[in-house]
């Protein structure tokens, strides 16, 4: 998973230097997801896509210095989990 959120970040896989960072942030992700009600076997093995988007937005939100749009971020990942608790 974390060479597919690095993908998606646009972060070279030769670049190191974040994956403790992110790899950190996609099990907070996954934590957060799962008490908000998420069914854990979307987020198993081979996560849904749609968790994989989610997980990116969290990881989006937090990683690096620039804060201005943590909020945004947040808020899109609010709004995909809690479509994925209908699921």
């Amino acid at each position: 998973m974390l060479e597919k959120i690095k993908f998606r970040l646009g972060i070279a896989d030769a670049v190191k230097i974040y994956d403790a960072d992110i790899t950190a942030y996609i099990q907070d992700a996954k934590s957060d997801m799962i008490d908000s009600g998420v069914p854990p076997d979307i987020l198993g093995d081979t996560p849904d896509e749609q968790a994989v988007t989610a997980i990116t937005l969290y990881v989006k939100a937090y990683l690096g210095n620039d804060r201005t749009d943590t909020e945004k971020y947040l808020d899109l990942y609010r709004k995909k989990v809690f479509r994925l608790t209908l699921v």
